[in-house]
């Protein structure tokens, strides 16, 4: 076998470590998963759903992309592209009946970077490019607003506006829009900061990301 060292042995503790202590909640899950929840999270290495919520298996329902973007509701006839995304949130929402839906973006996004480069002409890759240009027009009315804003001051804000978007585009497929309006399913946005661990919740009501409090863990905690 040629797998890499670093995954060996990580599955290695995996299997003397989380397995041995959850191993009869793999064997429960393996006959059909039930998650209440699906995240739409960004693929960056450094954010992972299921650690940052402590998440046993099969709690979570995790899709992940270039800058966590949900797409408008477009028909593969329409549009002639594949939807991946779009696939698993028709599959959470119609089959699952997930309950929650968390759009969860974070700081120093490299998909937000590549927006912003590209708003100066700059190359950022020939399927990134065309991807982020999802959020172009959110992206221009950006800038034109803020001419002075800092560099970075702008970043964190387009994160966040990106999210707010994507949480717009949820609600344009109407298999989301009906379960919404059923009160059988409620959307969030959340953005978290690598560098501090913290996770900001977004007020639908105020447009304000607020820091998410942390209280004591609960009794099965360390068993996560």
């Amino acid at each position: 076998m040629r797998i890499p060292a670093e995954l060996h042995s990580g599955y290695t503790y995996f299997r003397n470590g989380r397995y041995v202590v959850e191993a009869d909640r793999y064997r429960a899950v393996a006959a059909g998963q039930a998650p209440k929840t699906m995240i739409i999270a960004c693929a960056d290495s450094r954010v992972d759903p299921a650690t940052i919520f402590a998440a046993a298996p099969g709690e979570l329902f995790v899709v992940r992309n270039v800058a966590a973007l949900v797409p408008p509701c477009e028909t593969c006839e329409s549009s002639g592209t594949y939807h991946g995304t779009s696939a698993a949130l028709e599959f959470a929402v119609t089959q699952l009946k997930v309950e929650e839906i968390v759009v969860m973006g974070h700081g120093m996004c490299g998909g937000i970077t590549a927006a912003l480069q590209a708003a100066e002409h700059r190359p950022v890759g020939r399927f990134i490019g065309p991807w982020m240009e999802q959020i172009a027009g959110v992206r221009d009315d950006l800038i034109e607003r803020t001419p002075g804003m800092f560099p970075e001051f702008r970043q964190k804000a387009l994160e966040r506006i990106a999210i707010q978007h994507s949480l717009g585009n949820l609600n344009s497929f109407p298999f989301v829009n009906e379960q919404v309006n059923r009160g059988k399913l409620r959307l969030h946005g959340a953005w978290f900061s690598i560098s501090q661990g913290e996770l900001h919740w977004l007020d639908q009501d105020t447009g304000v990301f607020e820091t998410v409090s942390v209280g004591l863990p609960d009794r099965d905690q360390g068993l996560r």
